[in-house]
Order: structure tokens, then sequence, then C-alpha cells
């Protein structure tokens, strides 16, 4: 049994959690636009669309199912950090190798220093 509704940490937090939750849904975005921009330089042809498909789905369900503050299934936070870092490491490096190496280290960095202000901020 709960003890009343669900808080929102978005409303309820101060100007500086909102803007890191903020990012933290930017990221999110990026990382499934990354994802779709690796697939289609590194796969010639029409079949580089579809593994771009393949590769947002994948990522998007792997996301709700594990990741999302409304997950299925739920994970220990060291599980969840690593699953993370799995995630934007790989779509960061696939990026790298389709020639977007910078792209791939920003958006590395930009996970690492919101997960940081997070913990900071005590979210997540």
């Amino acid at each position: 049994m709960s003890d009343g509704p669900a808080r929102d940490p978005f409303l309820e937090g101060g100007p500086a959690l909102r803007f890191a939750l903020a990012l933290r849904f930017l990221v999110e975005l990026a990382l499934l636009a990354g994802a779709a921009t690796a697939a289609v330089r590194l796969v010639p042809g029409w079949p580089g669309w579809v593994s771009a498909i393949v590769a947002v789905a994948l990522l998007a369900a792997v996301w709700g199912l594990l990741l999302s503050p409304k997950a299925r299934f739920d994970i220990r936070a060291p599980g969840r950090l690593s699953l993370e870092a799995v995630l934007f490491g790989t779509v960061g490096a696939a990026l790298w190798t389709s020639g977007l190496g910078i792209v791939g280290l920003a958006l590395f960095a930009v996970w690492v220093l919101d997960r940081i202000a997070l913990a900071v901020l005590g979210r997540r």
C-alpha cells in the first residue's frame, strides 16, 4: 500500500534538479538519434535504414523495460548504471566508428556529467 500519490521530482525539485532531469530526457533522445545515425552511416544503402529502425526499437525496448522510471523490471542501481554505461558507450563507439567521434564523445560525456549532477542532487 502506498503512502499517497506518486511524487513528481520534476515539479517538486529545484531549478537545478529540473534542469538535470530535462537534460536527462534530451540525452536519452540523443542516444536513440545517435544509434540511428551510426547505423545509417555504417551500413550502406537501404539496409542501413532498416538497421537504424531495429537499433532504435531495441534501445527503446531495453530502456522501457529496464531503465525508465516506470520500468517493467526493477534492477538495482549498480545494474542500472552499468547498463546505461554499456548503452551510451556502445552508441558513442558506433558514432566514433562512423566518423562522428566528437559527437560520440560528447554524448558519453554529457551522460556522465548528467548522472553526476543527478547523484549530487539526490535523484537516482
